[in-house]
């Protein structure tokens, strides 16, 4: 199956946090519907899906304990790489030694992406997600 050759129009949504755990489902859809354009296996779409589910979650979280303020996602694909972007303007809490039954979701983002880039900041944080996209049948290059 070949991938065109930029892959889909980006997707971008801001997100009240306040409203993220109900529209999670209807967000991991989105980002199902815009990964299906990215014409590679379902097994990589599925990765793409979850980790930014779990991007979004602790933005919920661990972001805006309150509900107050934003998610920004921005979905992309050039050159061969997709590059979810998962931003807030929020206060994390630094994670537990221990996170117990929670807390694992940077853990499984990591085992997900190819590259992750955490960039925590008092403005807010900045989860970088990027997966290089498998070679098209034909060997050329996207």
């Amino acid at each position: 199956m070949s991938a065109p050759a930029r892959g889909p129009e980006p997707l971008r949504l801001r997100l009240a946090a306040s409203s993220l755990p109900e529209r999670l489902v209807d967000v991991r859809a989105r980002i199902a519907e815009w990964g299906a354009g990215l014409g590679v296996a379902t097994d990589l779409v599925d990765d793409i899906v979850l980790a930014t589910h779990e991007a979004l979650a602790n933005v919920a979280d661990h972001a805006y304990p309150d509900g107050s303020g934003d998610a920004l996602l921005d979905a992309m694909c050039t050159d061969g790489l997709v590059r979810i972007v998962v931003q807030d303007h929020g206060a994390w809490r630094t994670p537990a030694a221990d996170p117990g039954w929670r807390g694992r979701g940077l853990v499984i983002i990591n085992g997900l992406a190819d590259r992750v880039d955490v960039d925590r900041t008092p403005a807010g944080t900045c989860v970088a997600m990027q997966w290089r996209l498998p070679c098209p049948p034909d060997g050329r290059p996207r």
